[in-house]
């Protein structure tokens, strides 16, 4: 059964104590080990700090077509392993990726394709919200002027201004209201 058993020898560093000038080798080898060692050691600032300076290293790629494949790699990477990276960080990627590489600049518009299409997702959501809260208000409404009569000015204005899960509670116990006072003190808990 031992022959079938890998046995692996690797060589662990750290190059959280190295500085830019002490880690050597060719293009790609420098901008890899520096990110991986900026993504664990800096704050997020001095990480993209150090990314702008990668991707400026990567015109030392003589193969473009290379150096450019190299760095999708790198962004996947970054988006990936630096998880407090903000809309107006990536945004600031995709520019620096626009400047450096002009000539590729559709890695740069897919980056940019994918963050509008993150908004038009959140923006979709947040109207389908607004949306059912609009409709559950509008029934909370009908239904307790019906069962009431005319409601308070006050009372109309909580209603309106009152999140999904509340009107859905409102709703869910709107017969169990005895009086106008009754559906005021839900809003008052």
């Amino acid at each position: 059964m031992k022959e079938y058993l890998p046995n692996f020898h690797y060589l662990l560093y750290d190059l959280s104590d190295y500085s830019d000038e002490e880690i050597k080798g060719n293009a790609q080898l420098r901008i890899m080990l520096k990110l991986l060692r900026d993504v664990v050691t800096k704050s997020t600032e001095e990480f993209l700090r150090s990314f702008y300076e990668a991707s400026h290293a990567l015109l030392e790629i003589e193969d473009k077509q290379k150096g450019i494949e190299f760095f999708e790699i790198t962004l996947r990477y970054v988006f990936n392993a630096v998880r407090d990276l903000t809309k107006k960080d990536m945004e600031q990627i995709v520019r620096q990726i626009e400047t450096t590489f002009p000539e590729r600049s559709e890695v740069a518009m897919t980056l940019a394709d994918i963050l509008r299409e993150e908004d038009m997702q959140e923006g979709l959501e947040k109207g389908r919200q607004e949306g059912a809260s609009q409709a559950l208000a509008k029934t909370a409404l009908q239904l307790l002027t019906e069962k009431f009569g005319a409601l308070p000015e006050d009372l109309k204005e909580d209603i309106k201004e009152a999140d999904l899960a509340t009107l859905e509670t409102l709703l869910q116990n709107i017969f169990k209201y005895q009086s106008i006072d009754d559906v005021k003190k839900f809003f008052e808990q």
